[in-house]
């Protein structure tokens, strides 16, 4: 299949797109949007959100993570991970507890309960994932995949 052959402007004939079907970021946006609006229902009933399972992936991985090093990598600000934080420790998913050194400083750590939302989330984001990217070759999936993180490195130096 060429590219020339996928635009949206087969979706939508009655639509005149006047070049904004080349607009990467139209299409970024929405890819993204199909990704995040399945996940979203998918793990509506463990009580978290994609963005809230990836922060309890950081925290299994790096034990004592603090929330600044959240908001980095995220690139979102601090008060919207603390917001992410708190209902991950209301549903008793996350633990924040003062550094031994310095008392203002709290680090995250991962709870049992949230260590088995976690797990069953893996699945249902490796499944749906799956299926989403399901018409791309392994090698297509590679290429996406690494010219998405040459975009995104490439931005992330420019600041």
């Amino acid at each position: 299949m060429t590219t020339e052959l996928l635009t949206r402007q087969a979706i939508t004939p009655e639509l005149v797109l006047d070049g904004l079907d080349d607009v990467l970021g139209l299409h970024i946006g929405t890819a993204n949007t199909l990704f995040v609006t399945r996940l979203e229902r998918q793990l509506e009933a463990m009580k978290v959100t994609p963005k809230q399972v990836a922060i309890l992936w950081l925290v299994k991985a790096n034990p004592g993570v603090k929330q600044t090093d959240l908001s980095r990598f995220f690139k979102i600000e601090r008060p919207t991970v603390h917001q992410f934080v708190r209902s991950l420790m209301r549903n008793g998913f996350l633990i924040n507890e003062p550094s031994k050194l310095d008392r203002r400083a709290g680090g995250l750590w991962i709870t049992g309960e949230g260590e088995t939302v976690l797990s069953a989330a893996r699945v249902i984001i490796a499944e749906s994932e799956a299926a989403l990217t399901a018409c791309l070759s392994s090698h297509e999936k590679s290429e996406l995949y690494r010219l998405i993180m040459k975009v995104y490195l490439s931005a992330a130096q420019k600041g």
